[in-house]
């Protein structure tokens, strides 16, 4: 199937080039160069020069390989790592050669995800032991691989477009202070938008320069959605763009008394109410919860609420721990659960958003860290005063 797509490229590239190439090679023809990259050279430039001036917000990952052995990594603020067990499709040796390698030398492989990320990701770190800080060279992936046009060539990266139009990205780094080396590689995904593709691919290419960049940590205590907006992939904004929108449609036209819409993805969770009592009575239990500094069980609440039945019900047992922690703003409280009766007591924590608009007193919810700030909740804090993002 392969070789037919490529004879078939061949011959077609052969005929419409034959008139303005007709001593050239035909993959340095204009034709050839545009159908390979869906969009002019010129609007790739722009959408790389565009990534670069991202200023990027980056935390401190830990991740335990083995029961014995943890890496650290430097990735954004809205991405986390995952255990991956294959080791994705860009060649890194001979696919031909009959050598095996040692079990020591086959590098631990780590997934990078966000929280849109559907089943395994196309972003993969590979990790692993050498002495040779040049082992896996980019000579060696242009050899091993099937490549079109190369976007991007140093050392260290390979930016390309392969014989079936996909973007993807090799990225090495090597750390002489534990003797490890880092393999970033990545295949984006086919979006429909092509501009949408070489976005993704740069954003990527500058989450790999900063891989074990720990002089940078930001201070995410000090951190606000309008600091982390700029700094996200287009495809993650877009993507954040698409549930909020829809809550806030929920806001404006759809949601009656005591109605609630769920929005749950494997690592991201919006689940939103009306709460008809609260509406009458201009009553807001975020405050009172901030006020009080609640700490007790969800059977002790001691006012008209449809915080337990709507949704931590299934999640907990009415008389497991509820505590407040802290007030985020003047909107937004930090709050633990904890599930008990077990060989050891589970705690998580939650965001709570009071949203009041002339339809009524509204609540958003959603699981977040144990500082309240990661990305879902600095939009619901300001998605909860200004009803969008």
């Amino acid at each position: 199937m392969k070789k037919t797509y490529l004879l078939f490229l061949v011959l077609f590239l052969m005929f419409s080039c034959k008139d303005d190439n007709p001593n050239g090679d035909i993959k340095e023809s204009s034709e050839y160069e545009s159908l390979v990259l869906g969009i002019p050279q010129a609007q790739i430039d722009s959408i790389r020069k565009r990534e670069e001036k991202k200023q990027v917000v980056l935390k401190k990952v830990s991740f335990k390989i083995d029961s014995a052995n943890s890496v650290d990594l430097m990735l954004p603020i809205s991405n986390y790592a995952k255990e991956y067990s294959f080791s994705g499709d860009i060649n890194l040796t001979d696919p031909n050669s009959s050598a095996e390698r040692s079990e020591d030398e086959i590098p631990a492989t780590i997934s990078i995800k966000n929280d849109f990320s559907d089943g395994d990701t196309a972003e993969l770190i590979q990790i692993g032991k050498s002495s040779n800080p040049d082992i896996y060279p980019v000579s060696d992936i242009k050899e091993f691989n099937e490549i079109e046009k190369v976007l991007l060539e140093t050392k260290n990266a390979l930016l390309y477009v392969d014989d079936f139009g996909h973007k993807k990205m090799y990225y090495r780094q090597y750390n002489p202070a534990n003797s490890s080396y880092y393999l970033y590689i990545a295949d984006v995904p086919k979006y429909n938008d092509q501009k949408l593709q070489y976005a993704e691919l740069f954003s990527i290419y500058k989450k790999a320069q900063n891989l074990l960049a720990f002089d940078k940590e930001n201070q995410s205590q000090n951190l606000t959605w309008e600091s982390v907006r700029p700094t996200l992939s287009t495809i993650e904004l877009k993507n954040y763009e698409v549930y909020y929108n829809s809550l806030e449609k929920e806001l404006k036209y759809f949601m009656k008394d005591n109605d609630s819409a769920d929005i749950k993805k494997e690592h991201i969770q919006l689940y939103l109410y009306r709460d008809d009592e609260h509406s009458k009575h201009n009553f807001d239990q975020v405050t009172v919860l901030a006020d009080s500094q609640y700490s007790g069980t969800f059977e002790t609440m001691y006012f008209e609420s449809r915080l337990y039945q709507g949704f931590f019900k299934g999640i907990y047992e009415i008389d497991d721990p509820f505590k407040f922690i802290r007030k985020i703003s003047d909107n937004s409280i930090l709050m633990s659960a904890t599930r008990t009766g077990y060989s050891s007591d589970d705690t998580s924590f939650y965001i709570i958003s009071s949203i009041k608009t002339p339809k009524g007193r509204f609540y958003l919810i959603s699981p977040t860290t144990e500082n309240g700030n990661d990305v879902t909740a600095l939009i619901n804090t300001y998605f909860s005063k200004h009803l969008k993002i």
